[in-house]
């Protein structure tokens, strides 16, 4: 099935036959995504589809993920149930509901909600990063992500998608600092690099996290990747803070916030350049043109750059993220703990005019 190209719902519905599903044309409902194809099946089961030989290779891989982590860790994610000779494969999903966009705006105003969210993603991400090693990926796994695409890449689209000079310019310094940025060895671990409110299944009485989902773009990369789209557009970072809390300690290593952000600025150009050639009403992985420009202003507002290309840092932001690691670990903040932490901040937490944005 590796060069199956355009599959028909008949053409699935004798597929899945072989997986024991009975189902007529009328019964499937067919998703396209990057070289491959899902189909939602009866009973919480999912059936992936290669729709060339690189889609095949990426189910290749993601199985192999899927494996490592039903073997290692304790939290949900999709199972393997079973696979075709042609190359598709059918998954156990994840109990639960999938509603991003509603959870996206009740922890605007809800805290709480917020936090128990991010302590259960921070346990998530402790397990994946430390249950698997270099080892079990070292001759199959991608040493990179996915996402963003490359700076060169993003300078070349950019200017087709954006007029506004002082924007280009601002994206230009993001850019070098992620160009230039060294990662220890050491920070590298299986990072799914997509992890956020739209890859989580959640009890829909209760809102707990029961799993996550997506493991299409899993790396050997650095471990920061997978905070990234943590970093929200309103008030306090209290999903991202509450994460840390938990994976901190368990971990035994502290995340550097200054790169999750900038992270997440780069992610933001890289959107904004994949726009390219499609029109300003017309959504791209979820937005509008409106929203890709809103969502990298935003992240520009909250940077604070020297003319250099340097990063300047809030002190006060600072002093917020000792103050709130250090009553987790029952410990008083102490003076070079401060200087270290001031090292993690990129973006400035206090400026209180920064556009909302996503």
């Amino acid at each position: 099935m590796d060069g199956a190209g355009i599959l028909t719902t008949d053409d699935v519905c004798l597929a899945v036959r072989e997986a024991g599903f009975a189902l007529g044309p009328e019964d499937i409902s067919l998703d396209p995504r990057d070289e491959r194809l899902a189909v939602a099946l009866p009973g919480g089961y999912m059936a992936w589809f290669p729709t060339n030989a690189d889609g095949s290779a990426r189910l290749k891989i993601e199985r192999k993920v899927l494996h490592l982590l039903a073997d290692r860790c304790r939290f949900a994610a999709p199972k393997i149930v079973y696979v075709s000779p042609s190359g598709f494969d059918v998954r156990a999903t994840v109990p639960g509901v999938h509603k991003p966009w509603d959870l996206y705006r009740r922890i605007q105003h809800d805290p709480v909600l917020a936090r128990r969210i991010g302590v259960s993603l921070g346990e998530i991400l402790a397990e994946q990063h430390t249950r698997i090693s270099e080892v079990d990926v070292a001759d199959w796994l991608p040493r990179r992500v996915s996402w963003p695409n490359s700076c060169d890449w993003i300078r070349d689209r950019l200017p087709d998608v954006v007029e506004d000079r002082e924007l280009l310019r601002r994206a230009e310094k993001v850019l070098q600092v992620y160009e230039g940025l060294s990662v220890d060895p050491s920070d590298c671990v299986l990072v799914h690099s997509d992890v956020g409110l739209h890859n989580v299944a959640v009890d829909d009485a209760t809102d707990a996290v029961n799993g996550i989902f997506d493991y299409d773009s899993a790396a050997w990369a650095d471990r920061h990747h997978d905070f990234r789209y943590l970093v929200f557009d309103f008030g306090e970072d209290n999903l991202l803070e509450a994460a840390l809390s938990v994976y901190e300690p368990i971990v035994g290593r502290t995340i550097d916030v200054m790169r999750v952000k900038l992270y997440n600025a780069v992610c933001a150009f890289s959107f904004l350049a994949f726009r390219r050639g499609t029109p300003p009403y017309e959504r791209s992985c979820g937005r509008t043109l409106d929203e890709d420009l809103r969502w990298a202003n935003h992240a520009l507002a909250r940077s604070r750059f020297h003319s250099s290309g340097r990063y300047s840092h809030d002190v006060g932001a600072c002093r917020r993220v000792v103050e709130r690691r250090s009553i987790a670990a029952a410990t008083v903040p102490a003076k070079d703990e401060l200087v270290q932490v001031r090292a993690e901040v990129l973006f400035a937490e206090s400026l209180e005019d920064a556009e909302p944005v996503r």
